[in-house]
């Protein structure tokens, strides 16, 4: 056999394992469902249009910590867990212990542990109108 063949059929051998190497990888690491680890742990009513909504997710696995996803929303009705998956949280943290409250458009926030992640603008439909409350966050050690 010449030695083009050989290497031509050797290179159709290594593309086609290489090809099934990677669909197989992208099959194994697609998530499927995104909901899964996550938890609805509380819901909280602060004002007559905004609602505080905390979520647990822990499919993050044995060395991965537990986080906690805080969103504000106007009152979710039916699967909530589906509604949130579809929004931002502003703050994601280590622990579900804030203190959250409400003084007219102003949210005060007040949180002692790791935060991992925070955003002051959150924009969300309540009472049928768009709310755009303004967020005081102090963190204490």
């Amino acid at each position: 056999m010449p030695l083009k063949t050989v290497i031509k059929w050797f290179h159709y051998s290594l593309t086609a394992v290489l090809l099934i190497v990677v669909i197989g990888f992208v099959m194994l690491n697609a998530d499927g469902d995104e909901l899964a680890g996550t938890r609805l742990v509380s819901t909280q009513q602060l004002s007559d249009s905004t609602w505080l909504y905390v979520t647990e997710y822990s499919g993050g696995g044995a060395t991965v910590a537990n986080s906690y996803r805080y969103y504000l929303s106007g009152k979710l009705e039916g699967n909530v867990s589906a509604s949130l998956a579809k929004q931002v949280p502003f703050l994601v943290a280590a622990g579900s212990a804030a203190n959250v409250s409400a003084d007219g458009d102003t949210i005060n926030i007040k949180y002692s542990g790791r935060v991992f992640s925070f955003s002051n603008s959150v924009v969300y439909e309540g009472n049928g109108e768009a709310q755009m409350p303004h967020l005081r966050f102090e963190v204490s050690n």
